[in-house]
């Protein structure tokens, strides 16, 4: 029965007249992706060409990337938006790449959040939004003014005949300094931006009273049966005129990127690395970034570009600079490979003592001194064990910012946040998130789960498994070292590779530190199987 009620529902779209990502895709052939001429001193830029981007607030649940371009799911509903944070009004270009599938209408268009004050961007706000549909072979573009639930509309464009049953243009929006906004459109890839003209039903002048939290996004309203005909291929914020702008993004200052995490002293036939963070509110191209090493006597070698192509670090994003990701990535199989990028001329580091310098030209943007003192004196060996930044707020150089990665973990954490990054107020919690497991494959409770959150870094962990008879069948853990949170899992199996059976078990969890501190938490559970 459960087999023909999937079947059915396979069938469903069919039925439905819905048209499947596959039928889509053969029918336009993923048209030339859209792209923007210039995104020098950009604010925000999305091309989706390397997954998400940080910072994306909204309806994320209803949108995927495909094909480089952000697309609806099937599962989305209307309308669907996302939304992020940006800090500009005047003096700003907005722009962005759509392509819809199908003629636009009054039920079918998309829109540009210029400025909200809300991200829920269909909610009540002040704020600005450019809204582009269409009829009757037509489509027209509306830039909108909103006070709370009401919106009024400032500038209405000509009718603009379409060429075809689909819609493809690249979009901008211009606020010059002084308010006033301009409309401009590139589309059927004519390859320039050309004004849209109209009339404005009031002067199209920004009005001071909005400046306050400022968000941006992009939004859908559509029919159930048209959620795959809406591609955006790009959004781009930037400055208008970056010569005459009060808030430069062209430079990069120091403390904008920070050395968040450093490999010096490889595994066996392993690498380097170096792990940075933007720690700003600008995009940065690392086009500008150099890198350099420091001998164990303190002496700055060859400053070294960290790459030639243009190649974006996003507010909050991590950056992986390694020689050989490939085996960074099979040493440590969690790291997040779209954010290494491969830095053939990466210069060496000693093992144990030594340092990296980050410069824009000839400034300093962060520079980190290391010792073996750093690292944890549990750790005997420190081979392909990483340093890693506890603190984003506190210097570089601050005594006990940097400390051994959770051996737990693996050792390093490679392009996704540190082990050892200190939560702020988090107490100490040692649980089992479920008191049942059943390691029979079925993907629900396979694996009991220790949850762990520890006030600071440095603790180490002995885990041992006891049956109910208290023999002591597994050591999950011994003489390990623990990040500040994290989980540890047991698949049911003991010590000599059997699978244990049914019953009650122990888990008795071992916490000490440098300090002195010792914790010892007892924890039971019951290994179960099904009916």
């Amino acid at each position: 029965m459960k087999n023909h009620l999937y079947m059915l529902c396979g069938l469903l779209p069919l039925v439905l007249g819905i048209r499947s990502r596959e039928h889509i895709a053969t029918d336009t052939l993923w048209e030339t992706k859209l792209l923007p001429d210039d995104t020098a001193g950009a604010v925000v830029f999305d091309d989706f060409t390397s997954g998400w981007h940080n910072g994306w607030l909204g309806n994320t649940t209803a949108f995927e990337i495909a094909e480089h371009r952000l697309t609806l799911l099937a599962e989305a509903t209307s309308p669907a938006y996302l939304a992020r944070p940006v800090t500009r009004l005047r003096n700003t270009i907005w722009e962005m790449g759509i392509h819809v599938n199908s003629a636009l209408a009054v039920n079918n268009y998309v829109r540009l959040y210029l400025i909200s004050t809300n991200p829920s961007l269909h909610g009540s706000q002040q704020g600005y939004h450019l809204q582009i549909d269409g009829a009757n072979g037509k489509h027209v573009y509306h830039l909108w003014r909103q006070d709370g639930n009401t919106r009024q509309v400032i500038f209405r464009s000509d009718s603009i005949e379409s060429q075809s049953a689909a819609f493809r243009a690249r979009v901008r929006v211009v606020c010059n300094r002084d308010g006033h906004w301009q409309i401009f459109a590139d589309e059927n890839d004519s390859g320039s931006f050309e004004r849209v003209s109209g009339k404005a039903s009031t002067l199209p002048h920004v009005n001071d009273i909005y400046v306050t939290d400022y968000y941006t996004g992009y939004a859908v309203n559509f029919s159930p049966i048209r959620y795959a005909d809406f591609r955006l291929h790009y959004i781009l914020i930037r400055p208008f005129d970056l010569m005459d702008d009060p808030v430069s993004h062209n430079t990069v200052l120091p403390q904008d990127i920070l050395i968040n995490e450093l490999l010096s002293y490889p595994k066996t036939n392993g690498a380097d690395f170096v792990e940075i963070y933007n720690y700003s509110d600008k995009i940065i191209d690392l086009r500008k970034i150099h890198i350099a090493n420091v001998s164990s006597s303190g002496s700055a070698g060859t400053k070294r570009a960290i790459t030639n192509q243009q190649s974006f670090i996003y507010p909050n994003e991590y950056k992986v600079l390694t020689s050989q990701p490939a085996i960074i990535q099979q040493h440590y199989p969690n790291s997040v490979p779209h954010t290494f990028i491969t830095v053939p001329a990466l210069p060496n580091f000693n093992n144990e003592i030594g340092g990296v310098v980050l410069y824009s030209d000839s400034l300093t943007i962060d520079s980190l001194f290391y010792t073996k003192n750093m690292q944890s004196p549990f750790i005997v060996d420190h081979r392909g064990v990483s340093l890693e930044r506890r603190h984003f707020s506190m210097p570089t150089l601050a005594p006990g910012n940097f400390q051994s990665a959770a051996t737990a973990v693996g050792g390093a954490t490679p392009g996704y946040a540190n082990s050892q990054g200190v939560i702020d107020g988090s107490q100490e919690n040692v649980r089992l998130v479920s008191k049942t497991f059943s390691p029979d494959g079925d993907g629900f409770e396979d694996y009991l789960e220790i949850s762990y959150r520890l006030p600071e870094s440095g603790y180490m962990a002995n885990i041992s498994i006891y049956n109910d008879n208290g023999r002591l069948v597994k050591q999950l853990q011994r003489n390990q070292s623990l990040g500040t949170h994290g989980s540890i899992l047991w698949d049911g199996m003991a010590d000599n590779g059997r699978r244990q059976p049914v019953g009650v078990y122990i888990a008795v969890i071992e916490l000490y530190h440098a300090s002195g501190r010792r914790r010892t938490y007892r924890l039971s559970f019951a290994l179960a199987a099904k009916l």
